[in-house]
């Protein structure tokens, strides 16, 4: 690895996110369940840890880059058990800089995959890798399989009341 920095060569993973693209650089760590706050509502628990990997570089049209990889496991609720699951990820976000808002909006108008974001001279790489766990995480995680939970299987075999009218509905057109 190129340039390589382990997270305790700085005082707090905070970088010029613009300096450290350009030059080249990387960075990685592991960060506890515990201190991603703003997820603490959604969790069943605050066991485990998040491992990130973050790279610079520059594009062709020399905008700086951050890639940045994040994986891990969580343990959410089952919105339809309501007990604990766990749910393991794996993300890789490439977010292209901009000086400025108006930048970023065109290009975001012009290539709607890209993802942008403003250049930060003092940018917290905890904080950035707390909001994309927080984008990834789903709305409503379930089970594939919910046990125990006979209510839940019982509902699904149920049949829909509408298909009595979707029958109706095609006597009347024969």
């Amino acid at each position: 690895m190129r340039g390589f920095l382990a997270p305790a060569a700085l005082a707090m993973n905070v970088i010029d996110s613009a300096a450290f693209a350009r030059e080249q650089r990387e960075l990685s760590g592991t960060i506890a369940v515990s201190s991603l706050t703003r997820l603490h509502d959604q969790l069943a628990d605050q066991s485990g840890s998040v491992e990130w990997e973050l790279q610079g570089g520059v594009d062709k049209i020399e905008r700086p880059w951050l890639d940045l990889a994040v994986k891990g496991q969580l343990r959410l609720v089952c919105q339809r058990c309501l007990k604990p699951m766990d749910w393991p990820f794996a993300m890789q976000t490439l977010l292209t800089q901009f000086s400025d808002e108006a930048k970023l909006d065109e290009a975001e108008e012009q290539d709607e995959e890209l993802e942008g974001m403003l250049i930060d001279p003092a940018l917290d790489v905890e904080a950035l890798v707390e909001e994309e766990v927080i984008l990834a995480v789903p709305f409503a995680p379930v089970h594939d399989q919910c046990g125990g939970t006979e209510g839940a299987t019982e509902a699904g075999k149920k049949p829909n009341p509408f298909a009595v009218l979707a029958g109706l509905k095609t006597r009347k057109a024969e």
